[in-house]
């Protein structure tokens, strides 16, 4: 199947075993590096929490809910740590990182192209792994608000887990399209109804996040 044709599939429609397989890829990438991030700062609690990791399987709710569990309470280690606004500064940028990172590989198994279409199209397929439903409301054709309606995810997070691990979303639209920024403006784990996000095409001289 062509990179493009696929990628339109795939948004239409996305198997559960590719669901499965990249939920598992997902939560190896951004667990991994919350570990290590604890790990540098402190060794003994990041031990303490490898002990009592449970086994990964079940459903694809049981994968989510895992994962979503897990990443708060990596985050909350790290608060401990580190304070709240250092753990928020470490690890978003960590999780921007990893967000470029799955960005990246989804540009090069799907063939995601330049325009925006391509970009909501890659995001579907990604954001239905983890459970994640929104449309995109266009203001201009350089800007864009994507808006979350539901989050599978946000039920176990809490507002200072969702501050970090939302820049893996926007490490991603960064990994997807080097051109765009995403950045969140409102969150369901800071009591709103939804979750909004700015989309701005970056022209020459744009900064990184």
């Amino acid at each position: 199947m062509k990179f493009g044709v696929r990628l339109l599939f795939l948004s239409w429609w996305t198997p559960k075993s590719i669901i499965y397989r990249e939920l598992d890829h997902v939560n190896a990438l951004t667990s991994h590096a919350l570990e290590a991030l604890l790990d540098k700062y402190s060794p003994n609690k990041k031990r303490d929490m490898t002990k009592k990791e449970a086994s990964s399987g079940g459903s694809v709710k049981q994968r989510r809910d895992a994962m979503s569990l897990k990443h708060a309470k990596l985050v909350d280690s790290l608060a401990e740590v580190l304070g709240r606004e250092e753990a928020i500064r470490l690890g978003r940028e960590a999780m921007f990182k990893i967000g470029e990172k799955l960005g990246n590989e989804t540009c090069q198994k799907l063939g995601v192209g330049e325009s925006l279409q391509d970009l909501i199209r890659a995001a579907k397929i990604l954001y239905r792994i983890l459970g994640i439903e929104f449309e995109v409301e266009m203001q201009n054709p350089n800007t864009a608000t994507l808006i979350i309606n539901r989050c599978a995810l946000a039920a176990n997070y809490s507002e200072l887990t969702c501050q970090v691990l939302s820049a893996t979303d926007e490490g991603t639209i960064r990994g997807l399209n080097k051109s765009m920024n995403m950045t969140f403006t409102e969150r369901i784990t800071s009591g709103q109804r939804k979750c909004k996000a700015k989309i701005t095409l970056r022209t020459n001289g744009g900064t990184n996040n």
